[in-house]
């Protein structure tokens, strides 16, 4: 019979008897259930991190047990990152959540995809300006920029020939913006031009590595 032990379920989920739980919990919550990828470094301060690795067994055993969702835990070591998940068939029991209603705009996995590709298969590790990363592309990446420019028109169905450099930018900007909602990338709030990638961009990579592989392609053939 459901909650026939209530000691049990207690024990199930621990996290809640840790002092810390009511400062932190609800914080943590609304978090993962927005999209947010939670690793050591970002976001700061690194209660929410802490918290997680502290009591990942049982926060994963509680969302599994009442949301139907996967707390699940990616990369190793120092690159260790915390977020949320689906079970196989299912899209989450919280009906009014933001949850991945947040989906990447086709436009928006693009500029992940290229991002990806110049700084981690291209190893330009040292970029952190949103204005060098788009100067790159233009520099070192003129035929991608060239089809970027007919795809990203396509994609907004404005094929007119005022489709400039100004509305790439403005793209890219957006893109960056929701990387920085999912935790992938994180941003000064003083200077919105720097960014420090994340651990969890590695998500982007593990849902689209055939993209990467094959950018040029997938820009010539169009195929998102």
């Amino acid at each position: 019979m459901e909650n026939e032990h209530p000691e049990d379920q207690l024990n199930a989920y621990a996290f809640f008897l840790d002092r810390k739980a009511k400062d932190v919990f609800a914080r943590l919550d609304y978090a993962l259930k927005s999209g947010m990828h939670i690793q050591r470094e970002y976001p700061r301060p690194g209660a929410l991190y802490r918290f997680l690795e502290t009591h990942f067994a049982s926060l994963k055993q509680y969302y599994a047990d009442l949301f139907e969702m996967l707390l699940t835990k990616g990369g190793d070591e120092w690159n260790v990152y915390y977020y949320i998940d689906f079970q196989e068939g299912s899209r989450g029991n919280v009906p009014n959540s933001p949850q991945y209603r947040m989906y990447l705009k086709p436009e928006y996995i693009l500029v992940g995809l290229l991002l990806f590709k110049v700084y981690k298969l291209d190893a330009n590790i040292e970029l952190n300006k949103i204005p060098d990363f788009i100067n790159l592309l233009y520099q070192e990446y003129e035929e991608v920029m060239g089809k970027l420019h007919l795809l990203f028109a396509k994609i907004s169905g404005d094929t007119g020939s005022d489709f400039n450099d100004l509305k790439v930018n403005d793209i890219i900007y957006k893109a960056f913006g929701e990387f920085e909602l999912l935790g992938w990338i994180a941003r000064e709030e003083d200077d919105k031009d720097y960014f420090v990638y994340q651990p969890s961009f590695e998500r982007l990579r593990q849902m689209y590595y055939p993209q990467i592989e094959g950018i040029d392609g997938l820009l010539k053939n169009s195929e998102l």
